[in-house]
C-alpha cells in the first residue's frame, strides 16, 4: 500500500460531493465548518490576513486561519498529529505500546479496498455496528444502505483515497479512509464493529497507517482538532499524537459573536482566543 498525492482541487470536489460547502477564493479553498463560519480546507495552510480577500458571506459570520508566527495573531488553532513520520518504528515504541500493538497484530490483517461492491456489502454492516455503539450524529443517514451506497460511489470516484479494510478471521471488522495532500496525511474516517474494539483494532489501524506513511514524504499525519471530549482527546495523546498549536487570526461579526455567546456557547469557546 502506498499513498498517491491528492490535489487540493480533488479534495475540494470530494468534500463538495459529500455535501460540504466549499468556496475557492483566488487559490485558497475554504470550508464552512459552522453556519457562516469558515476555515481553510487545508487547516495547516498559513494565510496572510492582509492579502486575504473576504467574501460577503464571511463578513456575515466569521473566519479563522493559521498565520505565520511573524504575523499578528489573535487566536490559536490546535491539531492532533503524528510527526517524525519517516522514523516510525515498532521497535522505538514504549514497551506498553508494543504489547498492545503486538496483541492487535495477532487478531487482524489489513488490505487496501479497491472494489466498490465489496465495500458496500461488507462495510455497511460495520458502519451500522459502529453507529449502534456510538450514536454518531454526523451523517446518520448512512445507516440507510441506499445512502451508504451513494457515499461509496463518491469515494470510489477518487482512487487516490487510501481505503484500508481491517479483517479478523477473513471478516471485515473496521474501515479507515485517509489520504496524502499538501505533504500531510489526513486521517479522515474510521469506523469499526463493536467486537473488534475489544481486540485493539484502533491501535492496529494506526500502526498500519503509520507504517504505510513512513514510506511517503508526509510531514504529519493529522488526526483532527481537539473535540473538547476529554476521553477522545486523551486517547489520541496516549497513542502518541502531539497537540500542535499554531498562531491564528480570526474575525467574527459582532452581532454573530453575541449570538454565539448567548445561544451556542460551546461552539464559541472552541475558538482558542489569545488573551
Amino acid at each position: 500500500m502506498n499513498y498517491e498525492p491528492l490535489t487540493v482541487d480533488e479534495f475540494a470536489m470530494l468534500e463538495r460531493a459529500n455535501g460540504t460547502n466549499v468556496i475557492k477564493i483566488d487559490d485558497i479553498w475554504w470550508t464552512e465548518v459552522k453556519p457562516f463560519f469558515f476555515r481553510p480546507l487545508l487547516p495547516f495552510r498559513e494565510i496572510n490576513p492582509i492579502f486575504n480577500k473576504i467574501p460577503l458571506k464571511f463578513l456575515i459570520g466569521g473566519y479563522q486561519h493559521v498565520v505565520d508566527s511573524r504575523i499578528h495573531s489573535n487566536s490559536t488553532m490546535s491539531f492532533f498529529a503524528f510527526d517524525d513520520i519517516q522514523n516510525y518504528s515498532f521497535d522505538n515504541l514504549s514497551s506498553s505500546r508494543r504489547n498492545v500493538i503486538r496483541r492487535s497484530l495477532k487478531n487482524f490483517s489489513a488490505k487496501q479496498m479497491k472494489d466498490e461492491k465489496e465495500f458496500v456489502n461488507d462495510a455497511f454492516k460495520v458502519y451500522v455496528s459502529f453507529y449502534e455503539r456510538t450514536k454518531y450524529y454526523y451523517n446518520k443517514k448512512r445507516i440507510n444502505k441506499s445512502y451508504f451506497s451513494a457515499w461509496a460511489e463518491i469515494l470510489f470516484k477518487f482512487p487516490k483515497l487510501m481505503i484500508i479494510g481491517t479483517y479478523h478471521q477473513d471478516k471485515l471488522s473496521a474501515v479507515s479512509i485517509s489520504f496524502l495532500i499538501d505533504e500531510n496525511i489526513i486521517d479522515a474516517t474510521f469506523f469499526s464493529d463493536t467486537q473488534s474494539q475489544k481486540m485493539q483494532v484502533t491501535d492496529f489501524i494506526l500502526h498500519t497507517i503509520r507504517e504505510t506513511a513512513s514510506h511517503s514524504d508526509a510531514k504529519y499525519i493529522l488526526r483532527g482538532m481537539p473535540s473538547g471530549k476529554e476521553g477522545l482527546d486523551n486517547a489520541k495523546l496516549t497513542r502518541g499524537c502531539r497537540l500542535i498549536k499554531k498562531p491564528a487570526y480570526y474575525k467574527i461579526n459582532p452581532i454573530t459573536s453575541l449570538g454565539l455567546k448567548l445561544f451556542m456557547k460551546n461552539s464559541f469557546t472552541k475558538i482558542e482566543v489569545d488573551d
